[in-house]
């Protein structure tokens, strides 16, 4: 089990048919780096066990494996109703406002009323408005308004999927950026330390603003500081037109494709995909490229060629990481399918121009603050001399996510002895944690850590050189100031 084959980071959603202790440990073998789990269907005492078996299973297998909590946030949704509703071409649905605490908990009498926790939906559209179901596999037109409800004309035939998304193209909704539930949800991430929280339709920096100062007047289980980073999901207008000051405020990114598809038009999304995911890495931010990537796979065991293609397409575009939802926590077929875009990912990786990627990176970053220089400045050591690894001390990781936004080559150890940085770290483009348990107080010594590291199971051999970026005097955060050559 070789963690450092791929560069680009594979996260997979647990469900009903991945979250056993076996799965997890598969999965992980075939190159999961990240385990989500989605709060729009779970509850905190429903992600207890999950979080405790991949606990178990990281710490079997001695990997570095990441937890993200994907928080509900102001989506808008439609409930009434447990199974699948059968639509007709000309199918009339009506769709009626309803306080959103306990909405999941209602039945609707008739198969074709459904609820939605958008309030006022009545005041929001006028007839003929354009209404998009289930992340735009249904599309149809309001055709009658009620008293706090719509009527609206299906135009194509399907099956309508219980909590399917519902969205209003154009439409400012009135609700605020975090539901009480969202509000519970966050606190017992927190709570139970994982490593990263995503948040839905991120519309402004002050809505990871707002997440923030909740996080840290949450408490841990253990009593330590509350260190859970924040991806912003971008899948709505206002999130993309924001998205500068969104990076900024962010420890990360999503494209969220499925609902940013049906917000704006679905052959900007290419456009938007790149741009988000060029703002991410040049800021040092992991990038997500989500939504349905592997689609078919969740009924086929072989995904279709514009699947693969898009998988490529993402990490020739430097994606940090690429993810599976419905594939892999209700498809028939998980393990094959995290096995087939790991396939994918290492085509590519094998193919890209790196050279050519740091050559052309913009000028700021390599004459920005000192540890941007440093970082440009190791790997160009390192492409002139050989190297068959970079090495990082680290203490709060962002020296490894200098590295990484520069997307060279050979890998990147990034060595520290805070376990949380260890995980978290494992969403990062082309970095590897590794935890070090034993103290050091002087460089030579880190130094000497590290290479035995390498000669034990790092697949160097002797000859071989490494250059090493640190920060003099060590445990000193944000210091990164030295780079060294080391042979082995």
């Amino acid at each position: 089990m070789d963690f450092t084959e791929k560069k680009t980071k594979i996260i997979a959603t647990l469900g009903p048919v991945s979250e056993s202790p076996a799965m997890v440990r598969d999965l992980i073998r075939a190159g999961v780096n990240v385990f989500r789990l989605n709060f729009s269907h779970k509850s905190g005492s429903e992600a207890s066990g999950v979080i405790d078996t991949i606990r178990a299973a990281r710490e079997e297998l001695g990997a570095p494996v990441a937890i993200l909590a994907d928080i509900k946030g102001p989506a808008i949704r439609m409930y009434g109703y447990q199974s699948p509703i059968p639509i007709e071409e000309g199918t009339i649905l009506t769709i009626e406002s309803r306080q959103a605490e306990g909405i999941e908990d209602l039945v609707s009498p008739d198969p074709l009323r459904v609820y939605t926790n958008l309030p006022r939906i009545d005041s929001l559209v006028e007839v003929g408005q354009r209404v998009l179901l289930m992340d735009g596999y249904f599309a149809g037109a309001v055709s009658a308004l009620g008293q706090g409800s719509l009527e609206v004309r299906i135009g194509n035939p399907g099956k309508l999927r219980p909590k399917a998304h519902l969205t209003l193209p154009g439409v400012d909704y009135p609700i605020p950026f975090l539901s009480d539930k969202d509000v519970r949800d966050i606190s017992y991430a927190v709570e139970k330390e994982v490593e990263f929280i995503a948040l839905s339709f991120v519309r402004e920096a002050t809505d990871i603003e707002e997440v923030r100062r909740l996080v840290k007047r949450s408490r841990t289980a253990s009593g330590a500081e509350p260190r859970s980073l924040l991806i912003a999901k971008i899948e709505s207008a206002k999130g993309l037109a924001n998205i500068e000051e969104i990076v900024k405020a962010a420890d990360g990114i999503m494209v969220a494709r499925g609902d940013m598809g049906v917000e704006i038009s679905v052959e900007t999304v290419p456009l938007a995909q790149k741009r988000i995911i060029r703002i991410g890495y040049l800021a040092s931010k992991p990038v997500i490229t989500a939504t349905q990537m592997l689609e078919s796979m969740i009924e086929s065991p072989m995904p279709t060629r514009a699947e693969a293609s898009d998988v490529a397409n993402a990490c020739f575009d430097s994606t940090s990481a690429v993810m599976l939802s419905g594939e892999t926590a209700i498809g028939r077929f998980p393990l094959q399918t995290v096995e087939t875009m790991s396939r994918i990912v290492r085509m590519v990786e094998a193919e890209f121009g790196y050279e050519a990627f740091h050559e052309t990176m913009p000028h700021s970053t390599r004459s920005g603050d000192l540890p941007d220089i440093v970082s440009y400045n190791a790997l160009s050591t390192a492409y002139q001399c050989g190297a068959k690894a970079l090495a990082v001390l680290t203490e709060t990781g962002s020296a490894a996510r200098l590295l990484s936004r520069l997307r060279p080559r050979m890998p990147i150890f990034a060595f520290t002895r805070d376990r949380v940085v260890y995980n978290q770290l494992s969403m990062n483009w082309g970095v590897h944690p590794v935890f070090v348990p034993k103290p050091y107080e002087r460089l030579d010594e880190a130094v000497a850590i590290m290479m035995d590291s390498f000669r034990a199971d790092a697949g160097l051999v002797k000859g071989d050189r490494v250059v090493i970026v640190a920060g003099l005097p060590l445990s000193t955060h944000g210091s990164t100031n030295m780079i060294r050559v080391e042979t082995l």
